[in-house]
């Protein structure tokens, strides 16, 4: 199945690269680099382990590929974890925010995380459909679900806890998920029937490339929180949740021309932080 994967690979890179819909039409500028594509086994232990981890409703891809085609329609297969990095361009925009995201940031929360990603994720399932398997995106099918609870919003498919199955990286003091290609990714997967070999884990712990959680320094990421939602202790998703979805940050991405409901983003705990663009700890180990 290597001819699947570089099929499927070649594939994401394409569509990145060529797709106009991974543009700020008024400035040309792409929402997202080359992506890292990796992919694990759909009966990975882990994945039911998260039943634990983060609560009996979060799905397994089992469940997710069952509650779409019916149940005892899966047997065995494969998920596929696509991280895209934001764009230098963006990256570098948000930088110099202290209080708000960039305009460009604003725009990638409704037009790259949202539009062009929905755009991705069925331009593979399509492909992997002419091929003759099933698969869907369960961040994006009608099953997807995101609740509230006392320790903030938790969805029943978390694309960063994917990605750690997948290879991709770890997760960090302000729960965001550094990759190779550091904190400034967006995520998404893809559960499919498809058998294609897997690829390994890496670290050894799941905050491995957090230099506070690994080292105890750094820390950069809870000076840039304008919420004070990240702290030493941890991320408080309730206070980033309301200020990322406040009404003053969902009427200023209309004002840019995003969707009220999609908000104006944040991200400066994502940039301007050793792990912005790539794995902190990798030139350490």
């Amino acid at each position: 199945m290597d001819n699947m994967k570089n099929l499927i690979i070649d594939s994401i890179n394409n569509f990145v690269f060529e797709s106009k819909h991974n543009r700020i039409l008024t400035t040309d500028t792409p929402y997202f680099e080359k992506p890292l594509v990796k992919f694990a086994v759909a009966r990975d232990s882990l994945f039911e382990e998260y039943k634990q981890i983060i609560g009996p409703f979060h799905q397994t891809p089992h469940e997710a590929f069952e509650m779409e085609f019916g149940e005892g329609s899966f047997h065995t297969g494969t998920v596929i974890s696509i991280v895209l990095p934001v764009s230098e361009i963006i990256r570098k925009s948000n930088r110099s925010q202290k209080d708000f995201s960039s305009i460009e940031w604003a725009l990638l929360r409704t037009f790259g995380d949202e539009f062009f990603i929905h755009l991705l994720t069925e331009h593979i399932i399509t492909l992997l459909k002419q091929q003759g398997f099933r698969a869907l995106a369960p961040s994006q099918s009608k099953n997807f679900k995101t609740t509230r609870t006392d320790a903030g919003p938790t969805s029943n498919w978390s694309e960063r806890h994917i990605a750690y199955v997948a290879g991709q990286g770890s997760f960090s003091l302000n729960d965001g998920f550094i990759t190779e290609r550091g904190m400034a990714v967006r995520m998404t997967s893809i559960v499919t029937d498809a058998i294609l070999d897997a690829d390994k884990r890496t670290v050894k712990h799941h905050t491995e490339n957090c230099l506070f959680c690994s080292k105890g320094s750094c820390g950069a990421c809870i000076k840039r929180c304008p919420a004070g939602a990240i702290s030493k202790d941890g991320h408080d998703k309730n206070k980033c949740f309301a200020f990322v979805y406040s009404e003053e940050a969902r009427q200023r991405a209309v004002a840019l021309g995003g969707e009220y409901k999609f908000s104006a983003g944040c991200g400066l705990c994502q940039t301007k932080v050793p792990c912005e663009f790539n794995n902190p700890r990798a030139k350490n180990k």
